[in-house]
């Protein structure tokens, strides 16, 4: 083979070039076609080496297996020469002859499969997937794909061998452009079937696409790797998530123990924690997509992520009482609609608080909630799980402790909408998950119930108008089952929703209401008692603080190509310096206060709606589509904007300038001053007299100047058109006014005062109210049915505020907050409408690719600078790269000295082994501006010396150390060998001894070393031994410093396959294995099984039944 190699090798390119006679082209097929079919012969006698071979007896130690095992290398790396060579040779054949012939494209066809089996066999092998190339001392971590040239398939290299190599220049590293090469990560179409991997499985990032750029590549992109079980892809920094409606269920996400299936969402959480610790500056992971895009699904994937890295593990207590919140949350705040079986409505906005690199506390914030599913679902949908798990899963006691005796969903009023059948044994399983949530969270089950009850009663009381003084009632008997859930009397409910007081020029006066008012007081009431509960679980939960915290994250460096965020370290401080990160969790901390420690700050997940259009849009879907434009306009501002700004103010020239949706105009057009469509709805609301047709008259207006936004339809004269930024959706106004006001009369809320009402809960909802008040009579005020923001203090007190008010300053304050935190972002898409785990609707995905202006982005990152650094920044974080003599390290000569790291950096890439990659930058005024590809290069060198000088560092402390320890241990060593015996020898299937055994005489002596050992490893001898084992337990255990310890070895059974990943697992369940001892790393165990050392996690195993231990003879 090495003769074969060498004897090639001098087929060169120019010694073909220079005979272009045709006998002389047919002479080099000719040796080509006979050495590709040597090179098969030698692979097929490999192939049958390596089968004669147990892939067991090729993992394990031994001399002569590790023989074998190189010398298999080492021909296989011949046989990546010879292909080479070969490769060579067809390169130069093609470019002498006019036409390629027949026997060059088989020889072609036949070199792509002799390297893909190549590449198959060297997965096989075992060879190490990240490898390490040494150049000028520093070594470069490259991906599977890049690990060694010749190992890439040859027409992957026949493609880039064709680029020049890299330049120096101050203005780019390469002047040509990303989309005319294929990249390493790609491999041709016709590789398939010949044993490979799937070539859009390796596609992990749209940036490395080959050919076209097109919105139908990137949807077959998508397809393909959804078949395969991928269903997240990069663009550079923005993460793409398919929901595949399949896997864990959402209720057990936070709780499951299953890591790995979702990488990409795990980089993410990686990505931000280890961004905070090094810059110091607060983070956001902002997800967004259209309802039923899997949004919740991935912010509580992220949330465990974050605590399992530094908020202590799915152990702790405080991630325990978030996995119980979120469970009471998820039956409060979703509910089955039209386009997701599990819609959240509400807002979440989930703050992870940081404290020394660890997380002591996650608050959460709920910006929108939609009240009007309480008392009207729209038709068709259900309304909250809550109110069909309970009647489900009350038992019969129960029922009549809450006057619900009798009731189905179909004798609610305010659940009668919907016809399908339940799933009653499914709401039976998640309202008892819900009850034992509830009571851990330190609420009492029947205060929450007994609200609930209420309000489901107070749907079937009907106020009718007969013409008489007072209202008649339709409902008697559930008037008084409400007024018993709530504490007080029937009388004083009956008349707080049938009177209204009146405050005119400082006259009080009471008048009564009609039928409609009545039942709008009634529906009022059970709005507010529902949105106030829900505050009230939520400030629960956000009371719970996690103090002491002992736990930190230790940053560990990465080769992953999911280093930073878009934006990620531009005009951002690297060391720990004062940075302004506003706390939503402190309200008297600013937004200008400062980090006292490194590992300081939050990270936020931002979990908020897409646009939606119903069949009859109101008012809710209004108030969720401006959020839906609000989020989508930061991402806009985030991506688009700023990077192609600064690129215009620093005169960079971008070798793509990408067209993408702007939804400002949109944005304004609902909230400007004077002719705004939330200004004219507010101050229509002002007024309780007007009515819907005033409204639109106002509308139609005040909005003819909107350049086309607004638009009123002819056929209803209730109705209007907004053109949205991504579809046209047309509104109903008809319950706008009383939507927007969000009021509840004084009447109502003077029945909970203490003197009145006997159920402290319901006083404690409306606390607020009740002291403006001071316990007197109504007096004509109103209050917002959902309690208001706090706001900062403006100089003049606002006495009443809508609804839209509300919502625009929730967000605003939102945007304000995500404006100085790096942010993250991830683009959400449903596979399909109907959520099938099977199907992939191209048309829905696309819809939703324009929406999200996925391939808007593609173009952005792949031909723009999405990184952009400054220089002072540059310099110091990439210093490395150059001898600190060459710098100059002064602020006047920052240009002068980011092109000498530049320089220095194109140098290394020309003289290491890593394929072509391109790597344009650009030098501003302020700023240097870095392609995607070029960043992440730098990235790996930057992590590759950290984790060198790590290992330096850990080599010298673990030096000092021994040096430290050595005289003492010497003495110790010096005062005798003292030979450890044993009473009786460890047999198989012989009792463990207990754990606390008294010393013995013939043991005294072995005393002094005892101490010298416990003094030089800091050890208190003198502590009292542990109490006596209980006899239920079937091995001794001793509690020391709260970490529960056991005796070892023991013997415990396997509950699963471990790896769990894996078709032919190591250790299978109901195995029995022997456990050595506690792992290093938390939450493993050190495993002996079939002379195999492994380590397994601690939850897939359990103690035996019985008390002997699985052990060989010593």
């Amino acid at each position: 083979m090495m003769t074969t190699s060498s004897s090639t090798s001098s087929t060169s390119p120019s010694s073909s070039s220079s005979s272009p006679a045709d006998d002389d082209m047919e002479d080099d097929t000719l040796s080509i076609s006979s050495l590709v079919h040597n090179s098969t012969q030698t692979l097929g006698v490999l192939k049958k080496a390596m089968a004669d071979m147990s892939w067991m007896d090729l993992m394990q130690k031994g001399e002569d297996r590790r023989k074998r095992l190189n010398v298999f290398k080492t021909v296989l790396r011949e046989l990546s020469k010879c292909c080479t060579d070969v490769q060579v040779g067809l390169r130069s054949t093609k470019q002498d002859a006019v036409a390629s012939s027949e026997e060059v494209v088989l020889l072609r066809e036949q070199l792509r499969s002799l390297s893909a089996e190549m590449m198959f066999l060297r997965q096989a092998l075992g060879m190490k997937a990240a490898s390490q190339t040494h150049t000028n001392g520093l070594p470069h971590l490259v991906t599977p794909m890049q690990a060694d040239q010749g190992y890439m398939d040859p027409m992957i290299r026949e493609s880039t061998s064709s680029i020049p190599s890299h330049h120096n220049s101050s203005s780019s590293g390469c002047s040509c452009g990303t989309n005319s090469q294929l990249s390493p990560y790609f491999l041709p179409s016709s590789s398939a079937g010949t044993g490979t991997r799937d070539p859009y499985t390796e596609l992990e990032d749209l940036v490395h696409m080959s050919g076209p750029l097109t919105e139908e590549a990137v949807l077959k992109v998508l397809h393909h790797r959804w078949q395969r079980g991928e269903c997240q892809t990069r663009i550079g920094p923005v993460l793409v998530n398919i929901n595949p409606y399949r896997g864990i269920p959402t209720e057990q996400v936070l709780q499951h123990s299953r890591h790995g299936h979702h990488p990409h969402l795990h980089n993410v959480a990686n990505t931000a924690l280890k961004q905070l610790i090094e810059t110091g500056t607060s983070q956001s992971i902002i997800l967004s997509g259209a309802t039923g895009s899997g949004k919740t699904y991935a912010s509580q994937l992220l949330l465990r992520q974050l605590h399992e890295l530094a908020g202590g593990g799915a152990e702790t207590e405080s991630f325990k009482h978030l996995v119980n919140a979120f469970t009471v949350l998820r039956s409060l705040g979703c509910a089955k609609t039209k386009h997701n079986s599990n819609s959240s409505r509400m807002g979440q906005y989930i703050e992870a608080m940081m404290s020394n690199c660890s997380i002591y506390r996650t608050k959460l914030h709920c910006y929108w909630l939609d009240q009007s599913r309480v008392v009207q679902p729209p038709q068709g949908e259900r309304g909250y799980h809550i109110f069909y798990q309970m009647l489900a899963g009350l038992s019969a006691e129960e029922r009549v402790k809450l006057h619900l005796t009798g009731y189905s969903a179909k004798d609610l009023h305010y659940l009668n909408n919907v016809t399908e059948a339940d799933d009653s044994e499914r709401d039976r399983i998640r309202f008892d998950a819900w009850r034992k949530s509830l009571t851990s969270l330190g609420i009492h089950f029947f205060d929450v119930m007994r609200v609930m009850a209420a309000i489901l009663l107070l749907g079937n009381i009907q106020f009718i108008d007969d013409g008489g003084f007072e209202l008649d009632i339709k409902g008697n008997n559930e008037i008084k089952s409400v007024a018993a859930l709530l504490g007080v009397s029937g009388v004083a409910l009956y008349r707080g929703l049938t009177t209204r007081t009146r405050n005119l020029k400082g006259q009080v006066f009471k008048s009564l209401c009609d039928a409609q008012s009545a039942n709008q007081n009634r529906d009022s009431l059970a709005k507010a008692l529902y949105c106030r509960t829900v505050s009230a679980v939520i400030r629960k939960v956000n009371s719970i603080t996690r103090h002491n915290n002992t736990r930190h994250y230790s940053a560990t460096s990465s080769g992953s190509d999911d280093t930073l965020s878009n934006d990620s370290l531009g005009c951002k401080p690297m060391r720990h310096q004062p940075s302004p990160v506003p706390s939503k969790s402190s309200t008297n901390q600013s937004s200008t206060s400062s980090h006292s420690s490194m590992g300081d700050g939050f990270i936020s997940i931002l979990d908020m709606f897409g646009l939606e259009s119903n069949e009859c849009n109101k008012f809710e879907q209004l108030c969720v589509n401006f959020s839906a434009e609000t989020i989508e306009q930061f991402y806009t501002t985030r991506v688009f904007k700023h990077t192609q700004d600064v690129c215009r103010q620093e005169n960079v020239h971008c070798d793509i300038n990408v067209e993408y949706c702007d939804n400002t105009p949109c944005l304004q057009f609902l909230l400007a001053q004077d002719h705004g469509l939330f200004s004219v709805i507010d101050s229509e609301s002002r007024s309780l007299d007007n009515t819907c047709d005033q409204l639109i008259q106002t509308l139609n207006v005040k909005c003819t100047q909107s350049n086309g936004y607004y638009t009123s339809a002819l056929e209803n004269s209730h109705q209007f058109t907004i053109k949205h930024s991504s579809q046209n959706i047309t509104y109903d106004a008809s319950d706008f006014l009383d939507a927007n006001s969000d009021v509840i009369s004084d009447d109502v809320i003077t029945i909970f005062q203490k003197r009145s009402c006997n159920f402290g809960f319901t006083t404690h909802l409306f606390s607020q109210e009740l002291k403006t008040l001071q316990g007197g009579s109504p007096k004509g005020l109103l209050f917002r049915i959902s309690p208001s923001p706090p706001r900062e203090c403006s100089g003049k007190s606002e006495t009443f505020t809508t609804y839209s008010q509300d919502l625009v300053y929730r967000l605003d304050s939102l945007i304000k907050t995500l404006d100085q935190t790096q942010t993250h972002f991830v683009r959400c898409i449903k596979s399909n409408n109907k959520e099938e785990p099977t199907s992939f609707d191209s048309d829905v995905v696309k819809q939703q690719l324009k929406s999200l202006q996925i391939l808007e982005t593609v173009h952005l990152i792949t031909g723009g600078y999405p990184h952009q650094l400054k220089m002072s920044e540059f310099v110091r974080r990439y210093r490395f790269l150059a001898h600190h003599k060459r710098l100059r390290g002064t602020s006047d000569r920052l240009h002068d000295d980011c092109k000498i790291l530049l320089d220095c950096f194109l140098h290394i890439m020309d003289n290491s082994n890593l394929p072509y990659v391109s790597t344009r930058w650009s030098l501003g005024t302020k700023h240097i501006f870095l392609s995607v590809e070029a960043w992440q290069c730098l990235e790996r060198l930057r992590d590759s010396r950290r984790d060198i000088a790590a290992v330096i560092i850990q080599s010298y402390v673990r030096r000092w150390s021994c040096k430290t320890k050595w005289p003492t241990l010497k003495s110790v060593l010096r005062s005798g060998p003292k030979r450890v015996q044993f009473k009786e020898p460890i047999y198989e299937g012989i009792q463990s001894p207990p754990s606390s055994v008294s010393r013995s005489s013939s043991e005294s002596h072995r005393y002094d070393v005892v101490q010298d050992s416990c003094s030089m490893y800091a050890i208190d001898s003198s502590k009292p031994e542990p109490p006596p084992v209980p006899k239920n337990r079937p091995f001794p255990y001793t509690v020391t410093s709260s970490v529960k310890s056991a005796d070892f070895p023991q013997t415990r059974i396997m509950t699963h396959n471990f790896p769990a990943d894996c078709k032919d697992p190591l250790v299978k369940k109901g195995e029995l294995i022997l456990v050595m001892g506690p792992c290093d790393t938390d939450g493993f165990l050190v495993v002996e099984h079939n002379n195999y050392t492994l380590k397994v996690p601690h939850q897939h195993t359990q103690l035996k039944p019985t008390g002997y231990t699985l052990g060989t003879r010593i």
